[in-house]
């Protein structure tokens, strides 16, 4: 990487004439020049991947490489991989500038994002004149989809599928029109119910028919996934297999596993997927929120791993969440379908569920499960450690905890109304309180819970019981003697394998013993994978003879033989997100001094990639920065700026300083754009750099990534994250 000063500063003469020409349009830095539609989306070249599904659409093309990317973004499209769909169908378009087919795929991988759908679309239609009568009629159904009328949504959709069965009935060996429209017959459910969920299944039986192996395994999963989902047994088995590179043709399968019972082989399918997804991640620099079903399969990952008695995978795999990089845009404790949300709900109740009053102790008194100023989460937390302290008899930390509760200042539920400013182009989001809420708020039921366990009188319990576990409840009554009761709570106990466990034990305790040996048969059945020394494991594992099971209580495993042919699950990739190593990388100072990640061995560096002194946001984003130095400072961070400016232009930048002088930290020329290139922050379609910010920590790891076409403004939210991430 290193390069010799004089010839650094050889090619940087060069440079600044090339800059000088590149930047001679009216486009802002950052941005595409090709319109608003494609500042967002992938904005690197693809490149040919394994395992995204062997599927064939033919489209008009010179070039057999864009045909073949777009064929991959078609697996892709398959498996709801739309970020990774839409930048195979760009570079098919790169590769062939005049297929009218690659956009047609951009708009389709834009489903859930009707605005860029419709300008891919525009695009498509203004190319339609190359395209093969077949792909006309491709473009014709979006086209007349996101034309813009008088039709109510269902008629779009109506239109939408006579569309797609008039492609089927013209080319009726067309596996790929026979596919989008099963596709679309579920997709359009909401608007148009399905009348004959048997009618779609024959569909995909055609599909089979012509191929076998096809990725539409995916879509019988979903048809049958909340009618009759044995019925989709046989497609689980092939599903994953079909485009074995694509997470989420994995986790489908865990649909019908979870949904019948069959938790061993859920775990099996959402673990292979978290695997694919982590080993993608690492490929492309990709953080984990930026994928849209990660933390939801991450989630139901956790809660499959507690269904087996898998705690100690539940907790690590909830912490793991919870280290996660954050980003403000899509990983935050506010946002709860996100890792941060996820991992700490999903902890907390992993830890109370099996009894872990210790665990539940020291993860909420350190940095893992800290007080925060989300009131549903503090209260979860606070609710957690008093139920906790009531099991260890810790009566003081009750009380204090009954005392926080109380100190709590709820977050007012709202009702967002967005309102069209007379600009059209700036909106305002004014909040309008909801009605009061029926019923006791999460602080009062909180309050009342622990009033409860503090007071262990009939007239509070009584008060509570609605807002309390079935098993907690039960508890209370046994401590206080009052078996009737607790044995007719128990009957209400949740039916999973720490309710049945917590029941059986409720029963024995309450003189039930049939009821206690049906209770653990159930019990027995669903064990096999539980962890051993969890407390009440260990307390059946004492209480089975009285139950007149003698010898290893816990049944074997069920054998499956409909499970599909499955690769070694270790060889998909890691079960916890990790960070990949971060590239070398170089620059030089305005003084002509080469300064190199080598300069930062052992230390952690926020490297901050900006396109050049003549973007006004990327100075207003060196200002942020400087005005946060002192976050930095306090926490040992370095700050390293480097641009693709040569070296002759960098020194502007040090105009826009407080001082007018400098910034106080380096300002770089980036080598060439290969720098920017490694870091992701360079659009490869449109060969311009991009504004991005990186977290490297002193092992030279990638912790942290943001790459847009807008800088990230939010200086003091890298310092923070930065100190959590390296923690």
């Amino acid at each position: 990487m290193a390069m010799d000063r004089s010839v650094f500063v050889l090619v940087s003469v060069f440079v600044v004439m090339t800059w000088v020409v590149s930047r001679a349009d009216d486009v802002e830095a950052g941005h595409s020049k090709h319109g608003e539609a494609f500042n967002e989306g992938p904005r690197q070249a693809a490149v040919l991947m394994k395992g995204t599904g062997n599927v064939h659409f033919e489209i008009t093309t010179k070039s057999k490489e864009a045909q073949r990317f777009f064929d991959q973004g078609i697996g892709q499209q398959h498996g709801f991989w739309y970020f990774e769909a839409e930048r195979s169908f760009r570079q098919a378009s790169k590769l062939d500038p005049e297929a009218a087919m690659p956009f047609w795929g951009m708009a389709m991988a834009n489903v859930n994002n009707e605005k860029r759908a419709r300008q891919f679309t525009k695009r498509a239609t203004e190319k339609k004149a190359n395209a093969s009568k077949r792909e006309q009629l491709w473009i014709g159904v979006l086209e007349k989809f996101y034309t813009e009328d008088k039709r109510d949504k269902k008629q779009r959709e109506q239109d939408y599928i006579n569309g797609l069965e008039e492609i089927c009935h013209a080319y009726p060996k067309d596996v790929e029109a026979l596919s989008f429209l099963c596709w679309k017959l579920w997709q359009a459910k909401d608007s148009i119910p399905i009348a004959s969920y048997e009618a779609v299944d024959a569909l995909l039986d055609k599909v089979f028919a012509l191929d076998p192996n096809h990725p539409s395994h995916h879509y019988r999963i979903h048809l049958w996934d909340n009618k009759k989902p044995i019925r989709a047994l046989a497609s689980d088995a092939l599903c994953g297999q079909a485009a074995p590179g694509i997470a989420h043709m994995w986790h489908m399968p865990g649909h019908t596993f979870s949904k019948l019972g069959r938790y061993d082989d859920a775990a099996w399918q959402q673990e292979a997927s978290t695997r694919v997804d982590h080993a993608y991640m690492q490929r492309a620099m990709i953080l984990p929120d930026q994928i849209h079903n990660y933390a939801h399969n991450e989630e139901w990952l956790i809660r499959t791993y507690n269904e087996l008695g898998r705690a100690k995978d539940a907790i690590a795999l909830a912490k793991a969440l919870i280290a996660n990089p954050r980003h403000p845009n899509y990983n935050t404790l506010d946002k709860a379908a996100s890792s941060a949300s996820y991992g700490r709900t999903r902890l907390l109740e992993t830890l109370v569920k099996w009894e872990l009053w210790d665990k539940v102790m020291l993860a909420t008194g350190g940095s893992l499960i800290p007080s925060v100023k989300q009131s549903g989460h503090e209260l979860t937390r606070l609710l957690a450690i008093g139920t906790a302290a009531y099991f260890k008899g810790d009566k003081p930390r009750l009380a204090e905890t009954l005392k926080q509760v109380n100190a709590i200042k709820e977050t007012p539920k709202e009702e967002i109304r967005k309102a069209e400013a007379p600009d059209k182009k700036k909106q305002t989001t004014t909040p309008v309180a909801s009605k009061k809420p029926k019923g006791p708020t999460e602080q009062e039921k909180a309050r009342l819970v622990l009033t409860a366990l503090q007071s262990l009188k009939a007239d509070d319990i009584e008060k509570a019981k609605d807002h309390m576990s079935k098993e907690l409840l039960a508890a209370v009554w046994i401590k206080l003697g009052n078996k009737t009761k607790a044995a007719e709570v128990a009957a209400r106990f949740p039916q999973d394998l720490a309710g049945s466990a917590r029941q059986t034990e409720t029963y024995v305790t309450c003189g039930k013993v049939d009821e206690a040996k049906k209770s653990f048969q159930r019990v027995r059945e669903r064990a096999y994978a539980m962890d051993k020394d969890l407390p009440i494991f260990r307390r059946l594992t004492a209480l089975a003879e009285k139950l007149q099971t003698t010898g290893d209580w816990v049944k074997p495993a069920p054998k499956r033989t409909d499970s599909g042919v499955r690769p070694e699950i270790t060889s998909l990739g890691p079960v916890h997100w990790q960070a990949p190593q971060a590239p070398a990388w170089e620059g030089m100072a305005v003084d002509h001094r080469i300064v190199s990640d080598k300069d930062y061995s052992g230390k952690p560096v926020v490297l901050v990639f900006y396109i050049g002194s003549t973007c006004g946001h990327c100075m207003e984003q060196l200002n942020a920065m400087e005005n946060a130095y002192e976050e930095f400072k306090k926490r040992n961070l370095p700050l390293v700026a480097l641009s693709p400016e040569p070296v002759g232009l960098v020194g502007n930048a040090g105009k826009f300083a407080k001082n007018k002088t400098g910034f106080p930290f380096p300002i770089l020329a980036a080598r060439d754009k290969e720098v920017f290139r490694a870091f992701r922050a360079w659009d490869d379609f449109e060969d311009v750099p991009l504004h991005a910010v990186a977290i490297i920590d002193a092992q030279g790891k990638l912790r942290w990534l943001d790459v847009s076409y807008e800088p990230f403004m939010n200086a003091k939210f890298v310092a923070e994250e930065a100190e959590r991430l390296l923690q």
